[in-house]
């Protein structure tokens, strides 16, 4: 007794047999089961494939699918399709192999495709690169342009390969620009070797110098050497970093001593003059008395008397010297202008100009006074107004020039 599908059949043996167009092949036995059994088996292996088959068609449709599985795969078919040993209909397992096929040559024209855009993309990014390092060939950022030049090489080593005689052309000019910055790079970095070694020697000269002045108690003209040695050293190039710091602080060094020296004698010197301020503050006030000035003789007298007894005060504080001396000055001032002015008055010809400028006003006066009595006696009464006020107008031109006249002499 035989048990059968539509596809195939087993008999009593367990003998597993597909339908074609032909005699029944035999596939397989099936002894551990009943032929249901056997029949479900073969039938759910030729599912199971089928099943794989659309699921591989999907993933490859979605672009994910392996082409190396995907070629395993139509081998399993083919062999199925040679020598079955499932139950099913084989059209169909040979329809999905063509369509598998189909697929991959899809999937390779596409890859193609998208190998030769990649190509095509990874050119265009080399002649940007290209033309970006072309544009710093000439660059003296030696840092920032050097890091970028790596990072070029390191990007241009990551892009996939494309037109061979192309790339050689571009690589040619990448390269060509690496090398004349890196030229450029060594040569400055060279002189800047050699100026950073003279400048090393120099700055040892200076730092020489500034110890041999540290000790000297000579406050002004050490004061002065130290400043001409500071412009001397900002005028030099700087050394290495290690280097500048190192002579910098043995520069430093020699003239904070110097300076902690002086500003100390100078406190010392500073306590030993606050008597003599204390002095002079008191011959300032005398001093100040005597202005306004009233009397010149006797300012003159009473300001020597003040700027003797100055000079033997001494030297005072240098923060308050100019501060008195100033205040002195005030008064000296003065006297000085108030002398200028009486001398200035005695001046013959300035005595003589104030005399000559009376004398025209009373003659301008003398002649207005008659044409006013020979324009009453006309009666020519606007003629007299007319006159009257020019009389009253060289009145006080006359009575001012009278007043600056009594000064004078």
């Amino acid at each position: 007794m035989t048990t059968s599908n539509e596809f195939g059949h087993v008999d009593e043996q367990g003998n597993v047999f597909l339908k074609g167009d032909g005699e029944p092949l035999k596939i397989g036995q099936y002894t551990i089961g009943t032929p249901d059994e056997a029949l479900g088996f073969f039938t759910k292996r030729y599912h199971d494939l089928v099943a794989e088959i659309e699921l591989t068609a999907t993933r490859l449709k979605d672009g994910k699918g392996n082409l190396e599985s995907v070629t395993s795969l139509i081998d399993r078919i083919e062999k199925s399709l040679e020598s079955p040993n499932l139950l099913g209909d084989l059209s169909v397992l040979s329809t999905h192999k063509d369509q598998l096929l189909a697929s991959i040559e899809t999937r390779k024209v596409e890859a193609a495709a998208k190998k030769a855009e990649l190509k095509a993309q990874a050119l265009s990014k080399r002649e940007e690169m290209v033309a970006l390092a072309e544009s710093l060939a000439n660059s003296t950022a030696w840092k920032v342009s050097g890091e970028k030049f790596k990072n070029l090489l390191d990007d241009w080593k990551k892009l996939p390969s494309g037109d061979r005689a192309k790339e050689q052309e571009l690589w040619k000019r990448f390269s060509h620009a690496r090398s004349a910055f890196d030229k450029a790079r060594r040569a400055h970095f060279s002189t800047l070797d050699a100026t950073r070694g003279e400048a090393i020697a120099a700055k040892k000269k200076l730092v020489a110098k500034a110890t041999d002045l540290a000790e000297t108690t000579d406050w002004a003209a050490t004061t002065t050497a130290y400043k001409k040695l500071m412009d001397e050293w900002k005028g030099l190039a700087r050394a290495g970093k290690s280097d500048e710091d190192k002579l910098w602080k043995e520069f430093k060094a020699a003239q904070d001593k110097f300076f902690s020296s002086r500003n100390a004698a100078n406190s010392v010197r500073d306590e030993e003059f606050g008597k003599n301020l204390e002095v002079k503050l008191e011959l300032l006030i005398k001093a100040e008395a005597l202005l306004p000035i009233t009397n010149v003789d006797s300012a003159k007298t009473a300001l020597r008397d003040i700027q003797e007894a100055w000079e033997k005060a001494g030297m005072v504080p240098r923060n308050d010297k100019d501060k008195v001396e100033r205040r002195l000055k005030v008064v000296e001032d003065a006297i000085r202008k108030a002398q200028e002015e009486i001398w200035h008055r005695s001046k013959p010809e300035v005595v003589e100009r104030a005399n000559t400028l009376v004398n025209s006003f009373e003659a301008a006066l003398g002649k207005l006074e008659k044409q006013v009595a020979a324009a009453v006696t006309a009666g020519k009464t606007s003629e007299v107004e007319k006159l009257t006020a020019q009389i009253d107008q060289t009145k006080a031109l006359l009575e001012a020039a009278q007043s600056g006249a009594s000064k004078l002499g």
